[in-house]
């Protein structure tokens, strides 16, 4: 064979093995998006014959689609005095201790919540002193507002970490809220009347089971924010609380707003220093629209565990995605 021919053979062979070569990576990286498809989708793989399009997913062998007249407001009540270290950074905006997804539905004009440990194990944005970020490390949830300034930084950084969280689900707005801001609006409507459904004299005296109060201001701060930290599971206990308090508020709210639902005008002057949110005052007004369907109040679901330091809810990913097609997505027809 002379040199001529051999370079020909040589270089088809060589084609030959780049083509090969590309082809396998294309397959492998074909491979890898179905595998991540899959894993936000929840689909255990066979059975899906096409891919799922933005608003869709595939689950259990059926295509379900995203509820396009649902808008979603994460909602933080925030303890400013809680600081924490993490990978050597400190966080020094506080800590959201309360987190829900209120969610409204535009069509029926009715609301749902969903709850959030703050304890929630996941991966949570490390910033350093000048907001640059550093690094990703698995931790409560709650500790992601304290890597922000403590306004709109600390509110996105939320919002990024728990859509992801909730596997990239929609969130449309905000409204973070110190949790001493509770006294100030308890007051600013003369009280909030609940009725106490276990015995709680622990945290005040007053709270004896089966007693109906109106909360002062300083009680209602006690009842959303206190919890025992030497307990197993006080947070679970703390949130029910807050579920409780937060339609009373809204009740109490409407009555003092009156049927025009003016409740910027309200109550922005009295928690403008508290609140951070990019909601508008005409968002704001139209939240006296919907009727918050206080018995479908849902609960991301987990069990808490004893962690190297602290409590750490852990979540049930199979009945997470169970719940999220429940409340956020439809069938698709």
């Amino acid at each position: 064979m002379n040199s001529k021919k051999k370079k020909t053979v040589i270089l088809t062979i060589l084609i030959l093995i780049l083509l090969l070569i590309i082809g396998g990576l294309i397959f492998w990286l074909a491979g890898r998006m179905e595998e991540k498809r899959d894993a936000v989708s929840g689909e255990d793989t066979a059975g899906t014959t096409a891919p799922a399009s933005a608003d869709s997913v595939y689950y259990q062998g059926q295509e379900y689609r995203y509820n396009r007249d649902i808008e979603n407001i994460l909602f933080m009540g925030v303890d400013k005095k809680e600081q924490i270290v993490l990978q050597d950074t400190p966080g020094k905006a506080g800590q959201a201790d309360s987190i829900m997804i209120l969610s409204l539905n535009k069509k029926d004009k009715t609301a749902r919540i969903l709850q959030i440990s703050r304890d929630s194990m996941t991966d949570v944005d490390i910033y350093d002193a000048n907001g640059n970020y550093y690094t990703t490390v698995q931790a409560q949830l709650a500790t992601q507002y304290a890597y922000g300034s403590g306004g709109q930084s600390s509110c996105y950084a939320m919002k990024k970490t728990v859509s992801e969280l909730l596997y990239d689900l929609p969130i449309d707005g905000y409204i973070s809220l110190n949790i001493e801001a509770i006294s100030t609006i308890n007051d600013a409507v003369g009280g909030v009347t609940i009725t106490v459904p276990k015995d709680y004299t622990r945290i005040d005296p007053a709270f004896t089971e089966g007693s109906t109060i109106t909360l002062t201001g300083e009680q209602a701060e006690k009842y959303v924010r206190y919890r025992d930290t030497n307990e197993e599971g006080s947070n679970n206990e703390r949130m029910e609380r807050q579920v409780q308090y937060l339609p009373a508020l809204i009740s109490a709210l409407k009555g003092k707003a009156g049927k025009a639902g003016d409740y910027y005008e309200t109550f922005y002057p009295l928690v403008s220093s508290y609140m951070v949110t990019d909601l508008s005052a005409e968002q704001i007004n139209q939240l006296s629209e919907y009727q918050l369907l206080y018995d479908e109040t849902e609960y991301v679901p987990g069990e808490v565990q004893n962690g190297e330091e602290h409590e750490e809810y852990i979540i049930d990913e199979a009945k997470l995605k169970d719940l999220l097609m429940e409340m956020f997505y439809k069938v698709d027809q």
